[in-house]
């Protein structure tokens, strides 16, 4: 994955695009990663995959709560989303 700093993302717009329709490109500012620019079609497929992982994960909370395993869904979907937001923040707190 290339790597630019934000002041030649910057100076270097045009050539910033072309080469995210190759691969993301990293964009670091302070000498950090800040963002990631990436094409379109990347950003639809990640888009479609974070879908289809969702559904997976409710379709599979809905056979446990139908097999009497686990809590409702609505609690269930709730802990884990309040569990991975925790974790991120987490993460994020530690990288500042």
């Amino acid at each position: 994955m290339k790597t630019v700093s934000a002041k030649d993302a910057k100076n270097r717009f045009g050539q910033l695009i072309d080469d995210a329709q190759r691969q993301p490109v990293i964009v670091e500012k302070n000498g950090r990663p800040f963002v990631v620019v990436q094409s379109y079609e990347d950003y639809q497929m990640a888009q479609q995959l974070k879908m289809s992982s969702l559904r997976a994960a409710i379709d599979e909370a809905r056979t446990e709560y139908a097999e009497g395993r686990g809590v409702p869904f609505d609690q269930f979907a709730v802990r884990k989303i309040a569990t991975a937001g925790r974790q991120k923040l987490s993460e994020r707190d530690r990288k500042q």
